[in-house]
């Protein structure tokens, strides 16, 4: 697994288009579940996800990223599979809910 943080919505396209398994978590300063949610789903693709990467994207850094990726509600997590949105989870977000939907795709392109 590896996290990148970006720096512009170019970047995080870019980045999403060349990966095959990416999950982009939401967040902006103001949201201490965010602070407390990004660590764990962090932890879940260490230990069971390793071929799928983390790209966190700060709203108030990136303003254009809510518009690009119809981000209403923050906390909201991503996940892209061969460069396409595949699960979309948003406001209360469970990390096991999050697995098990990860899980379906992730074993079709890694097993």
């Amino acid at each position: 697994m590896e996290y990148i943080f970006a720096r512009s919505l170019d970047e995080a396209k870019e980045y999403l288009q060349k990966e095959d398994a990416v999950l982009v978590f939401f967040s902006d300063e103001s949201c201490n579940v965010g602070d407390a949610l990004s660590p764990k789903l962090q932890n879940l693709l260490k230990t069971d996800f390793p071929k799928m990467n983390f790209l966190e994207i700060n709203v108030q850094m990136l303003p254009e990223a809510r518009g690009y990726f119809n981000i209403y509600v923050i906390p909201s997590v991503l996940a892209y599979f061969g460069g396409k949105e595949s699960i979309r989870e948003a406001r209360h977000i469970s990390v096991p809910v999050v697995g098990k939907k990860i899980e379906r795709i992730y074993r079709i392109m890694f097993d």
